[in-house]
């Protein structure tokens, strides 16, 4: 919860910068954009190793294995930089690069899937 509001009060103090250099030099907005994206995936990726290792250890409880979950780590990567990439774009007014890179995050998704949807297929098989 605390990390929730310091990053919401992050994303609005950058918001209102962003704000207020691109009303002058949208180019400039832009950058303070990206500069800010940076920070803030930055300060959520350092909270998110934490977690990741309490999830590991969850899932070794469980006696699932890391076959089974990187696929879904992965997808969840993916995922995160495909909609912070897009909204980049879009913010930036390029249209074409945000559905561009979108549509990238799926097929990478789906390529990254392929050995879970394996995995399925063989336990359906083999039942």
């Amino acid at each position: 919860m605390e990390e929730m509001l310091k990053v919401t009060a992050l994303c609005i103090a950058f918001s209102l910068v962003v704000l207020v250099v691109g009303q002058g030099n949208r180019s400039m907005g832009a950058l303070v954009a990206l500069a800010a994206g940076v920070v803030l995936f930055t300060f959520v990726l350092e909270k998110a190793g934490g977690m990741l290792s309490q999830f590991v250890s969850v899932l070794a409880v469980a006696g699932i294995g890391e076959e089974l979950i990187m696929p879904v780590l992965k997808v969840l990567g993916i995922a995160l930089c495909g909609r912070m990439g897009g909204a980049l774009c879009r913010d930036m007014g390029s249209q074409w690069a945000a559905c561009s890179l979108e549509i990238f995050a799926v097929l990478s998704s789906l390529f990254c899937m392929l050995p879970l949807l394996e995995n399925v297929l063989y336990l359906v098989h083999h039942l």
